[in-house]
């Protein structure tokens, strides 16, 4: 079994944290209206056939496709007008299957009718009252919207863990579903630690510098559909933080931090992290976000009641980097959501990348077509750990695996989309 204080893969970290939690049990229901963005706590399945009547996909005539036996494929058919049928209104007049009916979009097919044909391939005779069209002009059961074709009674509509969305939300209120059951939102609290850390808008004393981290941290928390809770910043006094991180776990379904775990203070947060419950690993064996602390804080022992906690780099991009390869996997367990992971996109290097095997590594770049349409990935030239103008100037992270040793211009990567 490894040293859980060597560095650690992505996976084997994600492997002893995210695998151990279970997913948040409470639940509410809430309007489907304001239902964006959450999770569902249970399969939805279909109390009604969608659409719930054949329908036209339409405007023109519906008539019987037995109609079609009568006249060969070459011939015209000639077919009489009665009744008519307009979206949200029952049929006008009465029709019969030798006849036809005129139809609308959206309107109900009648029942003695199986096709429509579109009114732009018919010849209408208004005076008798009759359409001619050549019969190998339109295929049997076309243009109409069967009975459940989208959904039968009873199928699912959409599975525990999926997260809504405008699409999501179009399909229930089809079925005419206004309410649904959701995760209650995960709340997961945010802090920075360090007596050089200041608030954004306060005077900045010498040797200060400002708190970049849990603003973007509580915004990337909310970016995972998840409640943030700001818990501001607690100096490096390690009774202050003992307290701020106990108080959290009282609070919060996750605790993170930022600051405090690198070499030089690695063992004074440890202690802390200690005597509050488990420490999973304590490195990880990336770059940028080496010193990444993660485990567990006991809420109740007796119970085997505990918390997942995350000790983030001081470093911006290391938080950033962190945050995204371990802690929004994990937030997303805790949540059982089952969306959210961000997209990647195939490119090749604009230029050679130095690189020991050992460690993945995640360059920041530019995305750009070459002459073929291709993505072309240009590493940025800055890649510092606190270099936060290059994270926001760039398209995307390019993804080194941990095994690859340096690797030359044109060698196809995996680019993470920011």
């Amino acid at each position: 079994m490894p040293d859980r204080f060597e560095p650690q893969t992505i996976e084997m970290a994600l492997k002893a944290i995210s695998g151990a939690i279970s997913p948040i049990s409470q639940t509410e229901v809430i309007g489907l209206s304001e239902s964006g963005g959450r999770t569902l706590a249970r399969a939805v399945l279909s109390p009604k056939d969608v659409p719930e009547y054949p329908l036209s996909a339409m405007d023109g005539y519906s008539f019987h496709s037995q109609s079609l036996d009568k006249t060969r494929e070459e011939k015209d058919l000639n077919l009489p007008v009665l009744g008519k049928s307009l979206a949200g209104h029952s049929l006008e007049g009465e029709t019969h299957a030798t006849a036809a009916a005129r139809i609308f979009t959206g309107a109900m097919v009648p029942a003695c009718h199986d096709t429509v044909i579109a009114q732009e391939l018919v010849r209408i005779d208004d005076r008798q009252q009759r359409i001619t069209f050549a019969a190998d002009s339109i295929r049997r059961q076309a243009n109409v919207r069967r009975q459940g074709e989208d959904l039968a009674r009873g199928a699912e509509a959409l599975p525990t863990g999926a997260v809504i969305g405008p699409r999501e939300i179009a399909l229930l209120a089809s079925m005419g579903i206004a309410s649904i059951e959701v995760v209650r939102r995960v709340r997961i609290a945010v802090l920075s630690t360090g007596d050089e850390v200041t608030e954004p808008g306060r005077p900045l004393a010498a040797g200060k510098t400002y708190d970049a981290n849990r603003p973007m941290l509580l915004q990337m928390i909310r970016d995972c559909r998840a409640t943030p809770i700001d818990l501001g910043i607690v100096n490096d006094d390690p009774q202050s933080l003992r307290q701020a991180i106990l108080h959290a776990a009282t609070i919060a379904d996750a605790v993170i931090t930022s600051g405090g775990v690198s070499v030089g203070e690695a063992d004074h947060t440890r202690k802390i992290m200690e005597s509050l419950g488990d420490i999973s690993f304590w490195k990880l064996a990336i770059k940028p976000g080496r010193p990444l602390a993660a485990g567990w804080i006991s809420i109740d022992s007796a119970a085997n009641k505990r918390i997942p906690f995350f000790g983030l780099p001081g470093n911006p991009v290391a938080a950033f980097v962190t945050f995204q390869s371990i802690v929004a996997p994990c937030l997303r367990q805790l949540a059982g959501d089952r969306g959210g992971i961000r997209p990647t996109v195939r490119a090749r290097l604009g230029k050679d990348a130095r690189k020991a095997p050992g460690r993945t590594e995640y360059l920041r770049c530019a995305l750009v077509r070459d002459a073929n349409g291709e993505w072309v990935a240009e590493i940025a030239a800055s890649q510092g750990a606190a270099s936060l103008k290059s994270l926001t100037d760039a398209d995307g992270l390019v993804v080194l695996p941990h095994a690859a040793g340096p690797l030359t211009a044109g060698t196809m990567v995996d680019v993470i989309l920011l």
